[in-house]
């Protein structure tokens, strides 16, 4: 996480303060804490309050938060999955999600850490977080912030934004989930400084359509779709963040447009693309039907993984297609693939730049 971070206890809400113990939550691990938390939560949904969480651990499910809530606990999480401070644990599979945050506007979940591991190999997508607009937008703006959380290991997605508008995501860690980190359908996102790693689907995955978001100093590594999956969308800022490791490209971009990427590190990406679209030509970077989609000022390392092990990637640096009013410039790429530099596959429209772009193999 950069310099930046703010501990959310840093930056006490205001209003009425619930904890948790005082509805009856043991947080033992044990005893069954869903109705306790839900009390709690109905008790601060009346009066725009607070749930706060001592830390421990909370076995619960499918809890429905108001608007205007938020959910404070402790943050204590460190890299793998090791439940510390304030911990919710999934603990039913009958459920969509363990924090359901439709129609919340205006929920804040800071401190906490959420926990699918019970669950984590149900063949039913549990999702850690899970906005549910399924038929329509919301007529307002969602305006949720997730902050300095930890979700790991749910069946589904660690977070899932479906038809979100408006909301921040920042110094969190999405882990181990078997869908993708984040997932969205929707706009107006700020992404800062969170580490994606070892999902099961993208670190960050759009679907149908994701437009203007900031994307910033991001550590996106090990998953095994894309780093960051963007389709149909625009006005995306990419600047400043590490893709490492991931088993497709460490960005795949189709039919984007307005958006710039500028800034960032690509390392060992296309660990295993077979079962993606590029197949056995890994790559760290996808291009296709982009129109007025910047590149520039990139950097590309091939590799393999941690230890010496496992074979190096990827064979391509970039695999471009049918772009327009587009440019791809000025990025270095240093041993920065095995084979091929720079794949061009033609079937561009007006105006397409690609030129400036130096690098060698990896030896």
């Amino acid at each position: 996480m950069s310099d930046s971070s703010v501990s959310v206890m840093d930056q006490q809400p205001s209003g009425p303060r619930f904890d948790v113990r005082e509805f009856g939550a043991k947080g033992d691990g044990v005893t069954p804490d869903s109705v306790a938390i839900q009390a709690a939560l109905d008790a601060a949904g009346a009066v725009n309050g607070t749930v706060y969480f001592p830390a421990g651990h909370y076995p619960c499910h499918g809890l429905r938060v108001a608007a205007h809530v938020t959910l404070l606990g402790d943050p204590a999480w460190i890299f793998k999955a090791d439940c510390v401070g304030a911990v919710l644990e999934l603990d039913a599979e009958d459920c969509d999600c363990l924090l359901d945050i439709t129609g919340a506007f205006g929920v804040r979940v800071r401190g906490m850490m959420l926990s699918g591991a019970r669950y984590r190999k149900s063949a039913r997508p549990i999702h850690g977080i899970f906005l549910n607009n399924r038929e329509a937008f919301s007529k307002k703006e969602d305006s949720i912030v997730i902050d300095d959380c930890k979700i790991a290991e749910f069946s589904g997605h660690g977070i899932y934004l479906l038809r979100i508008w408006l909301f921040i995501i920042r110094h969190s860690h999405c882990y181990g989930n078997g869908g993708s980190g984040v997932q969205i359908y929707g706009w107006d996102g700020f992404v800062t400084d969170n580490q994606l790693s070892g999902n099961g689907g993208h670190g960050f995955g759009c679907e149908t359509c994701g437009a203007t978001v900031m994307f910033t100093a991001n550590r996106v590594e090990w998953n095994r779709g894309y780093g960051l999956y963007l389709c149909g969308g625009d006005a995306w800022n990419v600047t400043g963040n590490s893709f490492d490791r991931n088993w497709g490209a460490g960005l795949c971009a189709l039919g984007m447009s307005a958006t710039t990427v500028t800034g960032n590190l690509f390392r060992r990406c296309g660990k295993d693309s077979h079962q993606l679209a590029e197949g056995e030509r890994s790559c760290h970077v996808r291009l296709e039907n982009c129109n007025g989609l910047t590149l520039c000022a990139n950097v590309f390392r091939a590799g393999r993984d941690d230890g010496g092990k496992g074979i190096f990637t990827p064979q391509i640096g970039m695999i471009i297609k049918g772009m327009s009013y587009s440019v791809v410039s000025g990025n270095a790429l240093s041993r920065g693939y095995m084979d091929q530099m720079i794949i061009d596959q033609g079937e561009h429209g007006p105006d397409f730049l690609l030129k400036d772009n130096v690098g060698c193999p990896a030896q």
